[in-house]
């Protein structure tokens, strides 16, 4: 990673990407079809722990994953650490936004709704992150600079870490709870998607030089 290029587009693209991935991540599990693979953890750990919030579990998984990826690749840098404080921005949005989705009404056409309409935020607020030339989340950076590590091909360790987080949530749920947590159609759908989706909405972005 290079520096960080603190710009006045670069901090508003991010900003906006943070915000829209929240919401995103606020509706899906509003819909109770599935959230998320790389959501997962954090969210089953929400249900089992309640004692923290998503947000806050969600920045504990990443700091986590921030942990782990320095002692992989064996380097620490300022851009990381950004990285991990991006993480932490996140987290409390996503809370504030699961508050403000949480008083919408439910029915099953609207959770219907929630899907589509959170996997379409989730899908457009993950391209601005991508466009912002700013550090992206521990959780997409792991991927990114594990991966480059060991030459072990992107695509093929991201999908190894969707299905290690999924797998980690089912784990945790049927020994703790007997059932099973936030892994659902939703889940399956998201993982065909959401990097189609990214792909194209990034392309479009980039040629209206957002």
């Amino acid at each position: 990673m290079g520096k960080v290029l603190l710009t006045k587009r670069n901090i508003s693209v991010l900003a906006v990407g943070i915000i829209l991935d929240a919401l995103g991540v606020a509706f899906t599990v509003k819909s109770d079809f599935g959230i998320s693979a790389v959501s997962s953890v954090a969210y089953t750990l929400s249900c089992l722990f309640p004692k923290f919030t998503l947000g806050v579990w969600s920045y504990l998984f990443q700091f986590g994953l921030f942990v782990l990826m320095c002692v992989l690749i064996r380097k620490c840098s300022i851009p990381y650490i950004f990285s991990f404080f991006i993480g932490v921005v996140f987290g409390y949005t996503l809370d504030l936004c699961s508050f403000l989705v949480g008083l919408l009404p439910e029915s099953f056409i609207l959770r219907l709704s929630y899907f589509a309409i959170g996997t379409g935020i989730l899908i457009t607020g993950v391209s601005f992150l991508m466009i912002s030339d700013m550090p992206i989340m521990p959780q997409d950076l792991f991927t990114r600079e594990v991966s480059s590590h060991f030459s072990i091909p992107f695509k093929y360790f991201k999908t190894g870490f969707d299905i290690s987080c999924v797998s980690i949530s089912l784990i945790l749920a049927v020994l703790l709870k007997g059932e099973v947590i936030g892994i659902g159609i939703g889940t399956v759908v998201n993982a065909f998607i959401i990097g189609k989706g990214v792909d194209t909405v990034k392309s479009i972005l980039i040629k209206k030089e957002i």
